[in-house]
This record gives structure tokens, sequence and C-alpha cells, in this order.
């Protein structure tokens, strides 16, 4: 949405209800260190959050506009100076907020990497895929929408049958090659992208559709679960004899589980998603041979049926759930996984995670 218009003198009033009000407070204490916030308005030698002022001011929640150019932009036809706070060579850290919006160049694609004008932009320095979905798709041939629990995204192509190349075959191997799928909705030129939330593929199929010229062609519409939905999946009686024994075969299993299916769209993709992740923990678990993968301690309890209580962890994810990689899941403690989500030498943990378990599945 556009941001509504406020004099100056609103918005100096919002920096002096920051001085006053908020700059002291824990949840702003450090905050120009803090990822999230890369650019500040600079008066008087003080930094002030670029995108907090304005909602100040403005009386909008920061999550209904768009960060980075916009907000710049208004903030310097105004007579403010706004500057890009510094990072020393900082890894930039993927922290989208379902429902919020994010300016592409600034926000998603600059930091991030990926193309800033292809519907789907792979990165090719950080381990995700972002996908952008829109009313204006339709006229190049897109239709994109919900049904039975998951996005059907349609690739990419504007003319002729589509093909598993490219940005399509990025979304299709997206397990394999361990990255997230974020999928944005665009709200027009100048309006910013609203994030949705993360995704895992669970197959790809062909549908007939009409191409940019109007023609009928075999377009490709992959089926996306949103992460975390495969857990509220109808429970059904679980067999477990379809979960190998031996870790060869479990190790097959999954690997198998991982690659992109055409045209089996008999199971609903959540039940879908969640039966192959079940195979990757399994394996997983097995592999682990009852000690941490990430501290390489003893599980700390056994479960009721005998089984080493250690908990699945992809090392590409800031949260768990999806469809998942035994190259890129972990069988750890529960110590190991709350330090790495919330401690403050996680990110170094999860990094010599990632190492080791590049060792075990070259």
């Amino acid at each position: 949405m556009a941001i509504k218009s406020v004099s100056k003198e609103r918005i100096d009033t919002a920096l002096h209800h920051f001085d006053q009000e908020l700059r002291g407070k824990r949840e702003w204490l450090g905050w120009e260190s803090n990822l999230a916030h890369r650019y500040a308005i600079q008066v008087a030698g003080k930094h002030y959050p670029a995108k907090k002022i304005v909602s100040l001011a403005t009386g909008v929640p920061v999550s209904d506009f768009s960060g980075g150019h916009p907000t710049n932009s208004y903030l310097q036809k105004r007579g403010f100076t706004v500057i890009e706070l510094p990072r020393e060579d900082a890894e930039p850290v993927l922290q989208f907020t379902p429902g919020a919006v994010y300016d592409r160049k600034t926000e998603i694609n600059g930091p991030f990497g990926g193309s800033r004008q292809s519907g789907i932009a792979p990165s090719r320095i950080y381990p995700a895929i972002f996908l952008f979905t829109g009313d204006t798709g339709e006229q190049y041939g897109y239709t994109d929408r919900w049904e039975n629990g998951a996005f059907l995204y349609t690739g990419e192509g504007q003319i002729g049958p589509m093909t598993l190349t490219r940005g399509n075959r990025a979304i299709a191997e997206h397990a394999e090659d361990g990255r997230a799928l974020h999928l944005f909705e665009s709200l027009g030129k100048g309006k910013g992208n609203r994030y949705v939330g993360e995704f895992a593929c669970a197959d790809v199929i062909q549908r007939t559709q009409p191409d940019l010229e109007d023609n009928e062609r075999l377009a490709l519409v992959f089926r996306l679960v949103p992460v975390g939905r495969q857990e509220a999946v109808e429970p059904e009686t679980e067999d477990d004899t379809d979960l190998a024994d031996s870790l060869e075969a479990a190790r097959l299993a999954a690997f198998a589980a991982c690659k992109p299916v055409t045209n089996e769209s008999g199971q609903s993709a959540p039940r879908k998603i969640y039966q192959r992740s079940r195979k990757v923990a399994h394996y997983v678990m097995l592999r682990a041979r009852g000690e941490c993968e990430s501290c390489s301690k003893p599980a700390p309890f056994r479960k009721k049926d005998g089984t080493s209580y250690l908990e699945p962890h992809h090392v590409n994810r800031l949260s768990d759930g999806g469809l998942d990689h035994p190259r890129y899941v972990g069988a750890i403690c529960p110590s190991c996984h709350r330090e790495i989500h919330s401690g403050t030498n996680g990110y170094e943990r999860n990094k010599k995670l990632k190492k080791h378990l590049e060792m075990l599945e070259p």
C-alpha cells in the first residue's frame, strides 16, 4: 500500500517520541546491529530506524508498507538524510514476516541475490529461491491459486510448452539442493511485495493452459505446501512397515522421496510432504545411531518404543518443517536444537553441523 502522506513536522514528532519512549526500551537496544534494520534516518549524529519512524508518524503498521527505496524516498522528499547502516561483512539473515510488505530491490533480491525481474528468482549466494505471484501474471498465461491445502504455482515460460529447466528445475529440485522456497505476492508497481511464507514443493503437474499468444500448451504447475502444514494433516493409521529397517535401505528411500515427481496428484499435497519428511526423519535417526550429530553426546533418553530421542533440524532454515533432504537435516539433541534457534552461539553451532552433514552425505 502507498505510504500515507504526512508533514515533516509529524516526522519530527515521531523522532522525538522514539527518543523519549522507545530508544531505551529492551527491544530497541542495539537495533543498529540488527540485520532486520538496513537503513536509518540520521539527525544531528543520531540514528533512527527508518520504517519505525514512518510508522509512528503515519499510524500505519510497519508490516503494511515496504521498506527500502519507497520508505527512503518518502523521507528524503521531506528533507531527511537516510543512510545505509554499516554491516562489517555480516551475513544477511532471512527474517521475513508473513503478511509484511518488502521492497524487492533493497530487501529481497538486493541483500539475498536472485533476479529482480523474474517470477522465479533463485539466489546464487544464499540457499533460497524467491517466488513472486500476482494478478498481473494472468496476462502472461500464469494462473496461480489455492487448492486443497496447496498453492498451485505456474512455472515460467510465456510462449510454447514449458520445460523443466532454469527456474522450473530449481523449484522441482529445491529439496535436493537444500534451498527454501519463499513466496511473495506482488502488489503492483511501487507498492512492494507481501510475504506469504515458506513453502515446500510436493510435485509437478502438467496441465493444458493458454500461453501469452492464447495458444493451448502444456504448462508446469507446482503444488506448494506451506512449511509446517504437513503437521496439520488429518491423522491416519501410520504403518511403519513402509519404513526400511537397514540404514542403507532407509537412505535410498529417503533420497528417492526427495526427487521431483511429475503427474502423480492422487494424494493430497500436504500428506505427500508429510510422508516424504517421515522417510527422511527415519533415515537421519538411524544414521545418528543414538548420538547427537551436533555435540556427539548420547541422546538424553529413550522413547517408549525403545528408540533414542533426537530431533530433526534443517541447517538451511530458521524454522524446521517442510520437505527436507538428508544432506541438510541433522538428528540432534534438544539442547543443541534450542541453542541453534535461540542461543548466542547458535549460528556457529549450525555452521559446524552443516559441515558435518556435508561429510556424512557428500
